[in-house]
Formats: C-alpha cells, structure tokens, sequence
C-alpha cells in the first residue's frame, strides 16, 4: 500500500468513526451521513484527473478506499460512483460530484441524435437498461452506448420527464433495478474513449475488491466469536474442529485479498496483464466468497442470520456481490482462453514468472 493509500484510509477510519453506520440487513438505505462525508472529503473521485475536477490520485488509492468502507459493513454507492460514473463521466471531461451517479452500460438502446434550432446536436433514447444498481438511489446515470460508429459516453438526469426506474432491490436490500428511457434526452454526450469490455474489468476488480473486503470482516467476527464464545467449559476456538475452520477461513481471505492486491497493481503498473489478473482475483474472490460466509455462519451458529447482527450484512454482501460483472465461470473462460487461444504458458499464468528452461537431466 503506498503512503498515499495508508493516509487515505487512515481517513476514512477516522470517518467511519464520527459518523453512524447501519448494521442491519436488510439495510433502509445507503449509509448516508458517511456519504456526503466523503464526498466532502474529496474521496468520491478521487482517481480522476484533475481536468475533470478529480483528485487525481492512482486507482489503488481509489480502491483502498473502497476496502476501508465495505469492510466496515456500510453500504454506499462507492463502486457505481466512484470508481465507475465519475470515471468514465471524467475521461471526457465532466464531473458528476454534487450529485450522486450510477453507470451501465446501455447496449439495448436505441439512439438517435436529433439537430435543435441553435445547431447542437441532442442525444434521444428509448429502450431500457436492465439491473442498475443504485438504480433509486442515484441522481443520474453514466451511459455507455455501444454504437456503429464507436461507443459514447452520454449522462442522464434520472429525474428527466422521459426516464421512469423501476423500484426493486437486489439480495443485500440495495436498489437493484431497471432503467426505461423514453424519448429522454441526454444531458451530455461525447465519444467514449472506454469500451464496454473496459467498464466490465474496472467493475470485476472492484467487485474483488469489496468482496475481499467483506471476507476479512466476516473473518475477523468470527474468530472474536469463537475466542468469547464459552462452550462446555472453554472457547469454541479452543475445539480442533473449530480450529481448522478458522484456519482454511483465514487462508481462503488472504489469497481473495492477495488476489486483488496483484490486479490493483496490474491494472496500475502492468496493463498487458491486467486482464488475467483480474479474470485470477474474480475467479478467486467469487469462488471463496460462499465458502466464507458459510463458515462464517457456522461458527456463529446462525441458522441463515439475525437481521441485527453486523455478521449478516457482510454474508449477504458476499453472495450478492459474487456474480457482479462476471461470474466465476466466466471470468475461468477468460484465464482459459489466454492458454489455449493465446499460447500462454500455465506455468507462467500460476506462479507469475518465466517458465524455467528444462534441463537436460529433467527432459530424459
């Protein structure tokens, strides 16, 4: 973690520490009151150029930030704005700060653009995007529209006559629904320097980013649990069974959040290999994540959760976010496909070096 990135979640903590944060699952809404606190704090844009009027700080702050956040259990749009609307909205010079945006990407619309009486040119939608998250709780929506002569970035107010969504939540209790555009009228609209495969990598590593996140608060509840709890005269944690549990939960946690601390630095430092280590920290927090949470409700002895207890938001956290932008599955394609489309040598892919040439004594 760079220095910039400590201080960065040095304040955050000292945020989540004036503020009052939910508990509850399903939550009433997002953490609002630690919202805007970081918003104030400059922390909802924070990796977008300063043109843009960003922070302009590296994506791994921006990610650090996210981690603090979601390991504290609240429940925010830090993924949706920060580290997708506000990106993409500022890599062609807007900014969506003062408000608060969500993203998706529009593949299923219909677009036209339409010549007003001054000469400029109005982007015209109809058609609906499909399970925004956020979807209520934003005031607009960051577009990106695939379209014959190149992708566009276009932003919408969710308040515009012509745009109705739809009021449903996903398993965690969050906004999770669609968005119906008719003859609505873009606020803004430019070419994209993004493609929707761009939106689809940033989105998994923040994804694994989160869900890393919430296995080590699940972990960390669960050995205080199994150190306080007293069963037949001792600690659970002092049972061999419990014991191994713990130990395969502590191994499982660690390699989602080396996993993602690789693609952050890849995705930084190394774009030529930021898709396999995405696809790698997709595929392994995706995987985990079941396995956590239920460990997690085992040793707690939760028969599914109690609604109060801070263990059921990040459980619940870990099966929503598991299939966000890709599922384990598909993201397994993508390592394949680097192997057996791309001459990718496995060796290489596993342990991230050279292979070694063979010897002479190794090849009889």
């Amino acid at each position: 973690m760079s220095e910039l990135a400590a201080e960065l979640v040095a304040a955050t903590t000292s945020i989540l520490d004036r503020v009052t944060v939910g508990t509850e699952t399903p939550p009433t809404g997002i953490d609002t009151e630690l919202w805007a606190a970081l918003a104030d704090s400059g922390f909802t844009n924070l990796d977008v150029s300063d043109a843009a009027d960003g922070q302009g700080a590296d994506l791994e702050d921006a990610l650090a930030v996210l981690s603090a956040v979601t390991a504290a259990g609240a429940i925010t749009p830090y993924v949706e704005h920060a580290l997708l609307a506000a990106w993409l909205a500022g890599a062609v010079g807007k900014s969506p700060e003062g408000t608060t945006a969500t993203i998706a990407v529009a593949d299923a619309l219909d677009s036209r653009l339409d010549r007003t009486a001054d000469g400029e040119d109005r982007l015209i939608l109809n058609g609906i995007v499909r399970d925004v998250v956020h979807a209520t709780s934003a005031d607009s929506v960051v577009l990106l529209l695939p379209t014959a002569d190149g992708p566009l970035v276009a932003i919408v107010d969710l308040g515009d006559p012509g745009v109705n969504v739809a009021d449903g939540t996903d398993l965690l209790g969050v906004s999770f629904g669609d968005i119906r555009f008719d003859e609505a009228v873009a606020d803004f609209h430019a070419d994209s320097p993004f493609e929707a495969a761009d939106v689809r990598l940033r989105g998994a590593l923040a994804y694994s980013t989160a869900l890393a996140a919430a296995a080590r608060t699940v972990h960390d509840l669960t050995v205080q649990y199994a150190s306080e709890r007293i069963q037949f005269g001792r600690p659970l944690a002092k049972f061999q069974a419990i014991q191994q549990r713990l130990a395969v939960m502590a191994a499982r946690t660690t390699m989602m959040e080396t996993a993602t601390r690789v693609a952050a630095e890849a995705t930084s430092h190394d774009p030529g290999g930021a898709r396999a280590a995405v696809a790698a920290a997709k595929v392994v927090t995706s995987a985990y994540a079941d396995e956590v949470a239920a460990a997690g409700h085992q040793i707690h002895g939760a028969i599914g959760f109690t609604a109060e207890h801070r263990l059921g938001r990040s459980t619940t956290a870990l099966w929503t976010w598991r299939d966000r932008h890709g599922t384990e599955a598909e993201w397994a394609d993508v390592l394949a496909g680097r192997v057996l489309d791309g001459g990718a040598d496995p060796w290489e892919i596993i342990t991230g070096t050279e292979a070694p040439e063979a010897s002479p004594e190794s090849a009889r």
